[in-house]
C-alpha cells in the first residue's frame, strides 16, 4: 500500500525573518527554515541526531506549511533500515548550521522515499545568506562554531576586508580532547533546565543517569569530566544528563537535592539508586550496575559456543560473473522474433551486458566500478518487459542477469524500493510451479534471494511485511527439493536469513532515541520464524550431504541465538532436533570436526533456552 510523504516546514524565527531580514541583511528572507518528513505516522527530523515524534508535537510548534511530496511503496522496515544507516552521517556532533542541517536530512529522506528533492528555496537558504554582506561578515563566527563550510565564499568587496573578530564567548575549541577512544571530542552531555523535559527523558529511556551539580561546587568540577566520559562512552546503552540546581531550582526541589554532586539512577522510569559525593569508583560501579540491570546478558552469552562463534556473519552469495557472455547469448535465443524487442531495446540490453563486464573487470583489476548511470535510464523497465515476454521455463538467463546486477548496491536499492514487487512475483512463481517447474529458473530465483543479502536495504526488503511471506514460501518449498543444487542454495538462503536475524537481534539496544529503537524485523520472532525453523528441522532430518547440513545447522544456530522468547529453541527441541543431530553424528553422516562442534553448540543453546523458559514459568 502506498504511503503518503509530507514535508513539514517550520519558521524558527517565528516571523522575525520576514519582518526584519531586509533591513538586517539587505535582502528579503521569508523564514529560517526547519523541515521534517512525516511518513508512517511519525515525524522524522535532525537535531540531536535523527529523532522522531508524533506529527506536530515537536518543540518546533506547528508547521507554517505542509508540502505533499507524493507517495512511496517502500516498506516501513526498509525505511527504518535506511534511517539506521543515515544515523552514521547525521549524528549530534556532525551537525553543521550551513552544511549538514535538518534541511539536508529532509532532502536525503525525500530523495530516498519519492525520488525528488525538497523545494530549492529551502536548501539554498545557507548560500543565499552567505551571499549577503552580513552573511559574509558572520561566516567566520559560524565556521568557528561549526567548522569550515563547503559553501564557496561569494565574490564581494567584503572579501577584501579583515575578518570580523570572533567574540570571546565562542571559544576555538569545545574543551579538552576526549579521553575515551571512539568518543568525539565535540560530543557533550546535555544540561536540562525544564522539569517536564527531565521527567520525559526519565520516562522514555530504559536507563537514565541524572547528575545534579552547581557552579559553586568544587567537587563537581573534579567529577564532571569523568561523568561526561562515562556517559559518552556508553553510547546507546543509557541516557545521561546534567542539571545545574542553581539554574534549575524547580528540578532540585522536585528531586529533593540537598547537596551536590548527587547522582540519581533510573531504570524504566523508576528510581533505581542514588548517591552523593565525587566518588569516581562508586560512579563507575553504579553505572555498570544500571546498564546490567537494564540489559541483562542473555543465557546464551554465558556459554562458550566456540564453533558457533567461528561462523562468519557474511552472507553466502553467488557472485560469479564469469559466464556473462554465455548468459546474454542464451537469453537472445529465447527472445521472440516477432513482437519482441525494438532496436533501441536491444541496444539497451547490450548496454547492460557491457556494464556487467566492465564491473567484472573493475573488480578483478581493483579499479573504480561503473556507476548506475552508465546502465542507462531504461534498464529496469526493459528487464521487466523481457520477463513478461518469456515463458517461465525460459526465464533463467534473465534471472541470472538480475542475480549479477543486484550485487551492485545502487541496483539493490532500486529493487528495495520496487513498487512493482518484482522479487515477490518471482518468488511466488517458483512456489506456484513447485518441483515440477523449471529447475534452472527456480535455482536462479534462489540465488537472487541469496544475493539480496549483499545489501542491507534489499535484505531488509525481502524480510519486510511486503515480501516475507513470499521469501518464506520460496525457502520452505525448496529445502526438500529432489535437486541437490537447489537444496544447497536453499540451505544458503536459510543461512543468510538466520545471519540477518542474528545480526539485528544482537545490535546495541538504543535507549537514547526510543522512537527509533528496536529491530525492524522484530515481528519475525514468532510465527514467521517458527515456520522457517520447522522446515529447516525437517530438511536436516532428511538431508545426507554434510555440506548442506552444515549450512542448515548454522542457520538454526543463528535463528535461536539470544532469542528473547526462547520459542524457536523450544520448538526445535519438541521436533527432536537434538536427537536428530546425535543420530547423524552416530551414523557418520556428520563427521567433520567443525560440523560436529557446531551440532554440540546448537544442542547446548537449545538445552539452555529450554531450561531458562522452564525456570521463568515456574
Amino acid at each position: 500500500m502506498a504511503e503518503k510523504v509530507t514535508l513539514f516546514v517550520y519558521d524558527l524565527s517565528q516571523g522575525m525573518a520576514r519582518n526584519m531580514s531586509l533591513g538586517l541583511v539587505g535582502r528579503q528572507i521569508d523564514a529560517i527554515y526547519h523541515t521534517s518528513v512525516v511518513i508512517f505516522e511519525r515525524e522524522f527530523f535532525y537535531g540531536q541526531g535523527i529523532m522522531s515524534a508524533i506529527p506536530g508535537t515537536t518543540h518546533h510548534g506547528q508547521p507554517i506549511e505542509r508540502i505533499d511530496m507524493g507517495t512511496t511503496e517502500i516498506p516501513q522496515e526498509v525505511f527504518m533500515e535506511f534511517m539506521d544507516n543515515m544515523r552514521e552521517t547525521y549524528t549530534a556532533d556532525a551537525y553543521h548550521l550551513l552544511d549538514n542541517n535538518c534541511n539536508n536530512f529532509s532532502n536525503d529522506v525525500c530523495q530516498f522515499l519519492v525520488g525528488k528533492p525538497i523545494p530549492s528555496h529551502i536548501t539554498s537558504l545557507p548560500q543565499d545568506f552567505l551571499s549577503t554582506p552580513f552573511g559574509q561578515a558572520m561566516r567566520p563566527m559560524i565556521e568557528n562554531m561549526f567548522g569550515p563550510s563547503r559553501h564557496a565564499a561569494s565574490p564581494s568587496p567584503f572579501q577584501q576586508q579583515a575578518p570580523v573578530p570572533v567574540p570571546s564567548q565562542f571559544p576555538t575549541h569545545a574543551g579538552p580532547p576526549s579521553l575515551t577512544p571512539g568518543v568525539s571530542s565535540t560530543a557533550t552531555v546535555p544540561f536540562i533546565t525544564d522539569l517536564s523535559r527531565l521527567q520525559n527523558i526519565i520516562r522514555n529511556n530504559t536507563a537514565t543517569v541524572v547528575y545534579f551539580t552547581s557552579a559553586t561546587c568544587p567537587p563537581c568540577r573534579v567529577i564532571a569530566p569523568i561523568y561526561d566520559e562515562l556517559v559518552l562512552s556508553k553510547g546507546k546503552q543509557m541516557m545521561g544528563v546534567k542539571v545545574d540546581v542553581g539554574m534549575a531550582q524547580a528540578i532540585g526541589k522536585a528531586f529533593e537535592i540537598r547537596s551536590t554532586p548527587t547522582f540519581m539512577f533510573f531504570l524504566r522510569g523508576e528510581k533505581f539508586s542514588q548517591f552523593s559525593g565525587a566518588n569516581q569508583a562508586e560512579l563507575r560501579s553504579s553505572i555498570d550496575l544500571l546498564i546490567y540491570s537494564a540489559h541483562p546478558p542473555h543465557p546464551h552469552a554465558l556459554l562458550s559456543l566456540n564453533h558457533f562463534k567461528e561462523l562468519s556473519g557474511t552472507p553466502i552469495l553467488f557472485a560469479s560473473l564469469d559466464s556473462v557472455d554465455a548468459v546474454f547469448a542464451k537469453l537472445k535465443t529465447f527472445l521472440p522474433t516477432e513482437n519482441g524487442l525494438s532496436v533501441t531495446e536491444v541496444g539497451q540490453l547490450d548496454r547492460i551486458h557491457a556494464w556487467i563486464k566492465k564491473r567484472d573487470a573493475a573488480k578483478k583489476e581493483k579499479t573504480p566500478e561503473p556507476n548506475l548511470g552508465e546502465l542507462g535510464v531504461t534498464w529496469k523497465p526493459l528487464l521487466g518487459k523481457i520477463l513478461g515476454l518469456l515463458p517461465y521455463e525460459n526465464q533463467f538467463p534473465l534471472l541470472d542477469i538480475l542475480r549479477m546486477l543486484i550485487l551492485h548496491n545502487r541496483v539493490a536499492e532500486v529493487y528495495a524500493k520496487d513498487g512493482n514487487k518484482t522479487l515477490v512475483n518471482l518468488f511466488d512463481a517458483v512456489v506456484e510451479k513447485g518441483h515440477d517447474g523449471s529447475k534452472p529458473t527456480a535455482l536462479m530465483a534462489l540465488r537472487i534471494a541469496c544475493n539480496a543479502f549483499s545489501s542491507p536495504l534489499l535484505s531488509t526488503y525481502i524480510l519486510s511485511s511486503v515480501t516475507r511471506d513470499s521469501t518464506k514460501q520460496l525457502l520452505v518449498n525448496t529445502l526438500l527439493s529432489p535437486v541437490d543444487q537447489q537444496r544447497q542454495t536453499a540451505a544458503s538462503l536459510a543461512f543468510d536469513i538466520g545471519a540477518k536475524i542474528a545480526q539485528e537481534r544482537t545490535k546495541d539496544k538504543d535507549t537514547t532515541t526510543p522512537s527509533l529503537a528496536g529491530n525492524p524485523l522484530h515481528d519475525l520472532e514468532e510465527d514467521w520464524n517458527m515456520e522457517c525453523l520447522s522446515a529447516i528441522a525437517a530438511a536436516i532430518d532428511k538431508e545426507d550431504s554434510e555440506e548442506i547440513l552444515y549450512r542448515l545447522i548454522a542457520s538454526v544456530a543463528n535463528f535461536i541465538y539470544k532469542e528473547e522468547s526462547y520459542a524457536g529453541a523450544v520448538l526445535v527441541n519438541i521436533l527432536g532436533l537434538p536427537d536428530t543431530l546425535n543420530t547423524k553424528i552416530q551414523n557418520k553422516v556428520i563427521k567433520g570436526t567443525k560440523v560436529v562442534g557446531l551440532c554440540r553448540d546448537v544442542q547446548e543453546m537449545i538445552r539452555t533456552a529450554v531450561a531458562e523458559q522452564a525456570r521463568s514459568q515456574a
